[in-house]
């Protein structure tokens, strides 16, 4: 066991030890690289990226690091800017900006909760303002010690302090976001696809050739920047956040190429790098909208699966409840006649009623199988069905109502209709339930003629009208808006699944399920027919 701790100590020391070195020379030649344009004895610069390390350093790895951020700070002023004051005004600065840059870090990595990155605008928002407010700071303090020793020399506090705030901001906002996307997996796959996909070459391609036609003839106007929104709306609404902070840094180190090779005077710098800031925040908070949105279209997705997912499930244990209770009467039935005295009797009623068994689990296996390909494909098995048998299996139906002994049924039919194309289970299922839903109408009904009335016709288009009728008291409006909706019901021990089945296998088929607005309970199943048996 000690043996294991003193292995895992070790393997975390040296990923320790492995992070430091990387950051300290990852952060020395950004401080380099970004060298350009600076300003009074202390070479403030107006683009100042390597704090965005720092801040990503903290936030997946704690402020364990700090000592390695200010030792990291100290060696950039000795390497990059050859220490332009004393150790101790060095040392000071060095840790002003060390408890500026890994506070802001240590804010960041508190509210994204362990997660590592920017997920939506709320997030992004927090990261804005801290990260101005983390440079605000760090100037003063900064400037602060650099005044307080006498060394600022002409320079106004507030010119030196506004350009090393300006020179954080513009760095953090821009290259922060843009190491976020190569931490992350799906960023990092996102830039190995910047060569692969067309749309993706064709949209940096135009963002380049932008930032070339500006800094070629355009540059000394810097309001000419804001073309460059074209190109950054563009990536930012296809690739998101990823695309947003890819653009921006693009579009930061096009900047800053350009007022290297052009000489351009410190102010128009500056007054490029306000625009930057502009532009990439455009593009970060519209790419986190985009994202936020395709995130919310996957929940609704899964969410509308697991609705007709549990639609499913539902309409399968509403339908096979009926054979079920007809297996489980049979079953009653045998038990009864095996314990007649009677053999003979005995076994042609059992042998009977166990055919009708048999009869009623294939109907249930059906109706599973049938409506699971229906749910899932949309499938339907079609075959030329006759009017005739669609009738029959209404009156089997009628007739297992029998406590509905009262009610008068009533066929009516056109000699024209002779068959549909149509799945003879799904579309039993249909009737089954409008036949139940008739009788439930008329029996709670208190007319004195009690009748259900089953019309087949021919219609328009070549289709079939199958209307069932009844004296009920009809449908009220109300209840019409929501009819065919699943899981609505008026019944006590209804699911509210019979007419949403009903209606998606009308659909299925080609046909359509309607109620009409009448005082009476009318709903009509319209069927592709079939002509001449063809």
């Amino acid at each position: 066991m000690e043996a294991t701790v003193r292995a895992l100590d070790l393997r975390q020391g040296l990923a320790f030890a492995r992070n430091a070195i990387i950051f300290a020379f990852g952060y020395i030649l950004l401080d380099w690289a970004s060298y350009i344009y600076p300003m009074g004895p202390f070479n403030i610069t107006p683009w100042n990226p390597s704090p965005a390390l720092v801040v990503i350093l903290v936030l997946f790895g704690g402020l364990q690091y700090a000592p390695v951020v200010f030792l990291s700070i100290l060696g950039a002023d000795v390497v990059t800017r050859s220490m332009p004051a004393s150790l101790l005004v060095t040392v000071e600065t060095s840790l002003a900006l060390t408890v500026c840059y890994c506070g802001l870090g240590s804010f960041i990595r508190a509210r994204l909760r362990g997660k590592r990155g920017i997920e939506n605008a709320r997030q992004l928002w927090l990261f804005v303002f801290a990260a101005a407010a983390s440079s605000v700071l760090a100037s003063l303090l900064y400037v602060g010690v650099i005044w307080l020793n006498g060394l600022l020399g002409q320079t106004e506090f507030s010119v030196a302090a506004g350009r090393f705030w300006l020179g954080d901001t513009v760095g953090i906002l821009v290259t922060a976001p843009m190491l976020l996307v190569a931490a992350d997996a799906g960023g990092r796959q996102y830039l190995l696809s910047l060569l692969k996909h067309r749309q993706t070459r064709v949209q940096y391609f135009v963002l380049i050739c932008c930032l070339a036609l500006l800094f070629g003839g355009l540059f000394t106007q810097p309001g000419y920047l804001y073309v460059l929104f074209v190109p950054l709306i563009w990536i930012s609404l296809t690739d998101g956040l990823n695309g947003a902070a890819t653009a921006s840094a693009v579009i930061q180190i096009g900047v800053v190429a350009a007022s290297i090779l052009h000489t351009v005077d410190p102010l128009t710098v500056q007054e490029l790098q306000a625009l930057v800031v502009a532009v990439t925040l455009t593009g970060l908070f519209l790419g986190v909208t985009v994202d936020e949105r395709h995130r919310a279209s996957i929940r609704l997705k899964r969410s509308e699966n697991l609705a007709a997912a549990a639609e499913m499930a539902g309409a399968i244990a509403h339908e096979i409840n009926q054979p079920l209770t007809a297996l489980q009467n049979y079953a009653r039935a045998c038990q009864l006649i095996a314990n007649n005295k009677r053999e003979s009797v005995a076994y042609e009623d059992l042998s009977e009623t166990i055919d009708k068994m048999f009869g009623e689990s294939k109907r249930a296996a059906d109706v599973v199988r049938r409506l699971r390909n229906l749910f899932q494909r949309g499938a339907t098995q079609l075959e030329m069905v006759s009017i005739d048998r669609l009738i029959e299996s209404v009156r089997t139906i009628v007739k297992a109502l029998d406590r509905y002994q009262s009610v008068r049924f009533e066929v009516r039919r056109d000699p024209n209709a002779s068959a549909v194309m149509a799945d003879p289970v799904q579309v039993e299922l249909v009737l089954r339930n409008l036949i139940a839903n008739a009788f439930d109408a008329v029996s709670g009904s208190e007319v004195k003629d009690k009748a259900i009335t089953l019309a087949v016709t021919r219609a328009q288009g070549g289709q079939v009208s199958i209307r069932m009728t009844d004296s009920g008291p009809g449908i009220s409006p109300k209840v019409r808006e929501h009819l065919f909706e699943p899981f609505n019901s008026n019944k006590a021990n209804g699911m509210g699944l019979g007419l949403a089945i009903g209606l998606t296998v009308a659909e299925a088929h080609g046909g359509s399920l309607r109620a009409t607005a009448t005082d009476h309970g009318d709903f009509e199943l319209l069927l592709p027919g079939v002509t001449n048996g063809k």
